[in-house]
């Protein structure tokens, strides 16, 4: 029997929403990571925004408010800055930090057996 979603989705084709992209879906595309919406490719993609989201894990919560805010929500540095009550600079070392710890995780658990 399919699932709901997907029998709505052969019925309204045009009319769906489109799909929210999650926050793990943006930093895995940011890094060359897809996450496919084919039937067979789900489970990995699962597996992959786990991942990512393990990755986000490791930041500290300063570090995610600027990674959410620049890379979810699209804000500039500028706009991103302003709305945390940080200066520029300081805005641009979290955000380096913390896209460096996503990476180091991301680049860690690819090189693992």
């Amino acid at each position: 029997m399919p699932h709901p979603d997907e029998e709505r989705a052969h019925q309204e084709p045009f009319n769906s929403p489109p799909r929210r992209v999650e926050l793990d879906d943006r930093i895995a595309g940011l890094y060359g990571l897809c996450t496919p919406d084919l039937a067979a490719d789900r489970l990995e993609a699962q597996e992959l925004r786990q991942l990512v989201h393990q990755a986000l894990q490791q930041l500290s919560a300063d570090e995610m408010r600027v990674i959410e805010l620049r890379y979810q929500r699209k804000h500039s540095p500028g706009q991103a800055a302003s709305r945390l009550g940080l200066s520029p600079q300081h805005l641009a070392e979290l955000e380096t930090n913390g896209l460096q710890k996503i990476r180091a995780f991301l680049l860690g658990w690819n090189e693992e057996p």
